[in-house]
């Protein structure tokens, strides 16, 4: 078996859990790190303020409190500092941005396992990209159309 394989392997493990003869998802806490080729950032919180409506943006990785996410495979939300993840309309090339957690599709990031990495699927079957296909510090996070080989919508997550 491949080292990727035993890598996917070991994150799907981490997401299910076996309890009473079913199966229950887990939340996993990670950061969101971008492929090599998408410049090996992570997705942060700009100066970590956990504020309705702030976006986020492509720092080096510190493993901050502005860096660790929150992932529920159960409702498929993605949190942080309180807030979720939000689609922010989920149209091309909007920015997402932290939101009051509401269950809505807006804040619903369906997870697709790309070998080592993992697609976040949205709104209008949109994904989390980085904006313009950039690999600098300070780009934004967008919804974007979802291509099976951008590498900045591949996305490396570490369950802590």
């Amino acid at each position: 078996m491949s080292i990727t394989l035993l890598r996917t392997a070991a994150i799907a493990a981490c997401l299910l859990t076996p309890i009473a003869g079913g199966v229950v998802a887990q939340e996993i806490r990670t950061t969101l790190q971008i492929s090599p080729e998408g410049g090996s950032h992570c997705i942060d919180v700009p100066d970590r303020q956990f504020v309705q409506d702030k976006q986020l943006q492509m720092a080096d990785c510190d493993g901050s409190a502005g860096q660790t996410f929150a992932y529920n495979p159960a409702n498929a939300h993605l949190t942080i500092g309180g807030f979720c993840v939000d689609a922010n309309g989920g149209q091309p090339g909007d920015l997402v941005k932290l939101a009051v957690c509401q269950s809505g599709p807006s804040q619903t990031w369906r997870s697709e396992q790309r070998g080592p990495f993992t697609k976040f699927v949205g709104l209008n079957g949109l994904c989390l990209d980085i904006r313009y296909g950039s690999t600098e510090k300070g780009a934004l996070v967008q919804s974007w159309t979802c291509s099976e080989v951008a590498p900045n919508q591949l996305w490396r997550v570490s369950g802590k």
